[in-house]
């Protein structure tokens, strides 16, 4: 039910003149204006309040769009059924997929909220629903401090156990990648992943990226090797079919480039 302009009114008569002791006291209902309901005052999308949730990247059957409220459950039903890779190490700095369901979906709710009060010109990280059609299949991140003038954005990504094997990873971290390069003038892209996960250093390297440093880590409390892999427009090796891009002109604004 759409509440209207007049309704839940305090503090001062819906029309000036009219008694406080209620909108039909001493006056016919024709003395009121006419009712505007809510929905026609308010932005209707969420890109309507915060533009950068207008964004979409699609390449064939894939497609990366800025995640929004809506897609946090269907999001993480797909990491309830699984996501660390068979056969690796854990891959995350943190346990948030080792925990019990109930745990981790208000942990990654809280999370996601988090970031979308963050978001700002001088640091901002994009999350974005990575679907097959209309599946969802995991997720897709875009982060920077400072992109304006450092022009260098970090990438961070998870998919569904189910659907590991099939280039999936590969392509959507190709697309995000070109994304930057070519809507958003980024000169570089990093990004970090452990020694003993093969499949996202199998993913960074399929992609382009050049490794150009180890460290010694904590990972969970115990020691861990981080690799780290840098990108640059020249080697990037780009998907077979085109990128298409929706959404980017909004988000340029919102961060000033």
């Amino acid at each position: 039910e759409h509440l209207t302009v007049n309704q839940r009114v305090t503090g001062s008569s819906p029309v000036r003149g009219a008694s406080r002791k209620g909108p039909c006291h001493g006056r016919g209902l024709s003395a009121f204006p006419r009712p505007v309901r809510l929905a026609t005052l308010l932005p209707m999308t969420w890109s309507d309040l915060l533009p950068f949730m207008g964004l979409t990247i699609r390449c064939g059957e894939l497609s990366l769009s800025a995640m929004t409220p809506d897609d946090i459950p269907g999001l993480l039903a797909v990491a309830d059924r699984g996501i660390v890779p068979e056969c690796s190490g854990y891959p995350f700095i943190t346990d948030w997929a080792l925990l019990p369901t109930e745990e981790r979906n208000a942990n990654s709710s809280q999370f996601y909220f988090g970031v979308w009060s963050r978001f700002s010109p001088e640091a901002f990280e994009l999350l974005m629903v990575v679907r097959e059609g209309e599946q969802i299949v995991g997720a897709q991140d875009l982060r920077a401090l400072d992109f304006a003038i450092r022009r260098t954005g970090h990438t961070g990504s998870w998919l569904g156990r189910e659907f590991h094997g099939r280039g999936i990873g590969t392509r959507m971290r190709q697309m995000v990648c070109a994304f930057a390069f070519d809507e958003l003038g980024a000169v570089e892209m990093r990004t970090e992943a452990y020694a003993d996960n093969p499949t996202s250093n199998r993913v960074s390297q399929k992609t382009g990226y050049v490794e150009f440093d180890r460290a010694r880590v904590t990972r969970l409390g115990e020691l861990a090797t981080e690799v780290r892999y840098r990108l640059t427009p020249e080697s990037l090796n780009r998907p077979e079919e085109p990128i298409e891009v929706t959404g980017a002109d909004a988000l340029r604004a919102y961060l000033g480039i």
